[in-house]
């Protein structure tokens, strides 16, 4: 992402952000969270607690990988979603594709980021995209977070991919474990 977003002017948020999360040494003991920006709640879909590698990205991307040796892992996992410039259609279909192939399922829980410009071009022979979301991801029956302010947004977090994290719907929280 730094090299499609960083091109741009960045806001003071995003690359204090980023810069924490390259530059700043580890300390185990150190209790980390990941926290919107002031004003942008984190809110839970399904309530729950979970805890696993944090993985995910672009939901286009994770399921054109679909049967390639590249298709997500997210057996025990935090699933990490975000999209841009889809309309609620599409998104329907990758999330049940996703959801057909048992990555829901096998998830330890998930994390939703921005969905810019995911808005139906014909809204009223349309779902709306939280339409959409609630009824494939509430019946996952996995802990969901949403409006994570990080994808193709700005302001926007820089995620720990790879690192363990643990998620809380109540009160609804993100934090890095190792």
């Amino acid at each position: 992402m730094p090299s499609t977003e960083f091109y741009q002017e960045v806001d003071e948020y995003t690359l204090k952000n980023f810069l924490k999360n390259i530059m700043e040494e580890e300390n185990v003991t150190e209790k980390k969270s990941v926290e919107n920006p002031a004003g942008q709640e984190i809110t839970a879909l399904v309530h729950g607690e979970a805890q696993g590698e944090l993985i995910g990205g672009n939901l286009a991307l994770i399921a054109s990988l679909m049967g390639t040796p590249y298709e997500i892992d997210t057996k025990g996992k935090i699933l990490f979603l975000e999209e841009i410039d889809e309309e609620p259609y599409r998104i329907d279909r990758m999330l049940t594709q996703l959801r057909l192939a048992g990555k829901f399922r096998e998830a330890a829980g998930i994390i939703l980021g921005s969905f810019t410009n995911c808005e139906a071009k014909n809204p009223e022979k349309s779902l709306t995209l939280e339409e959409v979301i609630e009824d494939i991801l509430i019946s996952a029956g996995k802990p969901v977070l949403k409006n994570l302010a990080a994808g193709h947004c700005l302001p926007t977090l820089t995620l720990p991919l790879g690192k363990v994290v643990r998620i809380n719907s109540e009160p609804e929280s993100i934090e890095i474990v190792n």
